[in-house]
């Protein structure tokens, strides 16, 4: 496909939105979880400032690369993409506040830290899964004739931004959790042959053995 003609495979999106829903929408069990243990809420505090870091990112990515090239090239309803950023807005300010309490919690454990953020993320939720759906509903279809290869791709390097390489084989764990053979194959055309190699030989193993120990 031609880098400067419009016309892109969005559903790779619709894959990160699924980590986002499913890891977030465990976020409060998993606090709560770790009320009065140290050891565990290290675990969870890690995992949980890598999903903040990780929808941080996809969100501002949308909004500095996506967002703008849209409201230039495409006849977009002005209400939907108010609400758009309305729900990133809504969705970071809770970000922020789990962000700011989480490290001094990762240490501590302690238990009403734990429940102030629980109760964040899951004030947050109907709104981020409001969104979510409302972008793969009106704002893909819009993006897939209107984007062109190259400035898709760009918006998907924001996002591996927030992950550090040795960090990346788990992610495809994530990303592939929920897929069928089919979703999987297609994501994984655009991987490079040595991540494919890799997460075959030790990332899946990893990101099974990781996650178990998450979610107990």
């Amino acid at each position: 496909m031609s880098t400067s003609a419009p016309g892109v495979d969005t559903h790779e999106m619709v894959l990160i939105h699924r980590v986002i829903r499913r890891e977030f929408g465990q976020l409060p069990r998993l606090l709560r979880s770790a009320a009065h243990d140290p050891a565990r809420s290290k675990v969870i505090g890690a995992h949980a400032q890598e999903m903040l870091n990780f929808l941080h990112t996809h969100h501002t990515g949308e909004d500095e690369l996506l967002f703008p090239v849209l409201r230039e090239r495409a006849a977009l309803d002005p209400e939907l993409m108010d609400r758009m950023d309305t729900q990133h807005a809504r969705v970071d300010d809770a970000v922020t506040a789990v962000g700011a309490e989480l490290p001094a919690w990762t240490a501590s454990a302690d238990a009403a830290a734990g429940e102030r953020m629980a109760a964040l993320i899951d004030a947050m939720m109907p709104t981020l899964i409001d969104h979510l759906a409302e972008e793969e509903q009106k704002i893909l279809p819009i993006v897939s004739v209107t984007l062109t290869q190259r400035e898709w791709d760009a918006l998907g390097k924001h996002g591996m931004s927030a992950i550090p390489l040795t960090r990346r084989l788990v992610f495809l764990g994530h990303i592939t959790e929920e897929t069928d053979d089919a979703e999987r194959e297609r994501f994984l055309k655009v991987v490079p042959a040595p991540a494919r190699l890799a997460y075959k030989l030790i990332g899946h193993r990893r990101f099974t053995r990781e996650t178990a120990t998450i979610r107990g």
